[in-house]
């Protein structure tokens, strides 16, 4: 439970996928698996400490949706966990295969994705799948008042959820929304290319708070509330600003800071480090972490290292680049060419520069386990973390937890919402590929120091603002809201 408003109250998040996935095996049993990503990362601590609910869809396609109750299930049935760290339920939402591709596949991520990423060129308009949103959205909002109070706190996360709370508000006048958007919001010129942008702007307004990440974000929300305002006045619908309801706050998401820091400096995870620094057999070992996406800038990230190693022939042999690339949307075309071009890259790089037994890049597409991850983390003399856009990222602050030892320098993109907060980086141009080559290897060059030095100031900053801190800022602003309303 959270305390707010006097008592403690159930906090209900609702996402469009749960932090685990769920598949038959060869017997016919359900088998749960934990699912990867930034969402997760950030909002599971907070659902253990909170014995809460999580609600979405549980990656199962079905043929039809039933009509039938809505089940929690405690996820210390299935999944082995550390007593202290507490527990939650979760709830599944069914998806048929017609609606993962309309309303996941084509607009969640088709139009939505690519548009509020500025990646307007790729993304395209149906109104079919529009309706497919429109209907999955609705029927979040109901398994909300299935498994819900009026008491309760609901928390509806990110873009593929826009119009849930139009339809909870219909079922629910008087329930307590919040939603947060994990993405950027874009500029009304963007914005206004949405034939729906209406319909959204509208649901977001039945919420009691809508937070974001970053200034600039709520700056083109603004800009947006004017526009409509305007719209609205024009015909002869009368609205002010005042009379908006909704409270909209910056609060840009954090990681559990602790938990990192601790099983980075487990004596298991520090002798991987060495081991994984001894493989590679080079002085400087530079990462690469990120979710097969577009939006990351995987592409134009390793067409910099190669102009790195074009102008500096030097540093042949003196480093070695580890890309792990997590699986992610597979279905969706554009991902899977994506993929064929970093593979094609990688083969080419690799072609021009090998020397003998050494090889600037070691791709793996895959997963590794999180005291992988860590031990990665802290191998890493540099970080590359160069997204072409992106509403936060969580990797950036993982690496800088994982670095117990005050060592290693994270370059990062100037189009990362978190380069807000974090200033003692190296901000690098993701667009910009000499940009890229020059940041790597001032980066590789940098006196130690002065590396120490920026560390130790990054890590105190995410340390202050880690996850808890997050969470009671958005706690804070329920309330702020509540007592504005009344």
């Amino acid at each position: 439970m959270v305390f707010l408003k006097g008592k403690e109250r159930r906090l209900i998040v609702v996402s469009n996928r749960l932090p685990f996935y769920k598949h038959i095996d060869e017997n016919g049993n359900d088998v749960w698996k934990k699912g990867a990503g930034g969402l997760i990362t950030a909002m599971e601590p907070i659902l253990r400490k909170a014995n809460g609910v999580w609600l979405g869809w549980d990656g199962v396609v079905t043929s039809d949706v039933a009509e039938q109750k809505v089940d929690l299930i405690n996820v210390s049935e299935f999944c082995m966990q550390d007593e202290n760290e507490g527990s939650y339920s979760i709830a599944c939402i069914e998806l048929t295969s017609e609606e993962v591709d309309k309303y996941y596949n084509a607009f969640s991520n088709g139009t939505l994705w690519a548009l509020f990423h500025y990646f307007f060129e790729k993304s395209f308009i149906d109104y079919s799948a529009w309706r497919s949103y429109c209907k999955v959205n609705e029927r979040f909002a109901k398994a909300i008042c299935e498994i819900s109070q009026e008491d309760d706190i609901i928390w509806i996360q990110d873009f593929h959820l826009f119009m849930v709370p139009y339809y909870l508000r219909k079922l629910r006048p008087k329930q307590e929304i919040h939603f947060f958007l994990h993405i950027p919001f874009p500029h009304i010129d963007i914005f206004s290319i949405l034939p729906w942008q209406r319909q959204i702007l509208e649901s977001l307004l039945c919420c009691d708070t809508c937070g974001m990440h970053h200034k600039q974000y709520l700056r083109n929300f603004n800009d947006t509330i004017i526009h409509y305002i305007r719209e609205m006045k024009s015909e002869n619908k009368m609205i002010r600003k005042e009379d908006i309801k909704t409270f909209f706050y910056v609060n840009p998401i954090s990681i559990d800071f602790d938990k990192i820091d601790r099983t980075s400096r487990r004596p298991e995870v520090i002798k991987r480090k060495e081991e994984i620094l001894q493989q590679s057999g080079c002085p400087d070992l530079i990462l690469g972490v990120d979710r097969i996406d577009y939006s990351k800038g995987i592409r134009e990230r390793l067409l910099g290292l190669e102009m790195m190693l074009e102008i500096y022939p030097e540093m042949k042999e003196q480093f070695f680049y580890y890309q792990l690339v997590v699986p992610s949307r597979e279905d969706v075309t554009s991902y899977a060419v994506l993929k064929k071009e970093i593979d094609e890259v990688v083969g080419r790089i690799n072609g021009r520069f090998s020397t003998g037994l050494w090889a600037p890049i070691h791709y793996n597409y895959g997963f590794v386990s999180f005291e992988e991850l860590v031990a990665l983390y802290l191998a890493a003399g540099v970080a590359l973390v160069t997204p072409l856009r992106d509403g936060m990222n969580l990797v950036c602050k993982e690496y800088i937890a994982a670095h117990s030892d005050n060592e290693g320098v994270l370059v990062l993109s100037k189009f990362a919402g978190a380069i807000a907060e974090i200033k003692n980086c190296v901000p690098v141009n993701p667009y910009s590929i000499e940009d890229i080559a020059n940041a790597i290897y001032n980066a590789l060059h940098m006196p130690k120091p002065i590396m120490r030095s920026k560390m130790c100031k990054m890590r105190s900053n995410i340390r202050t603002h880690n996850i808890d801190t997050w969470l009671q800022n958005c706690l804070s602003n329920f309330q702020r809201a509540k007592d504005q309303n009344t």
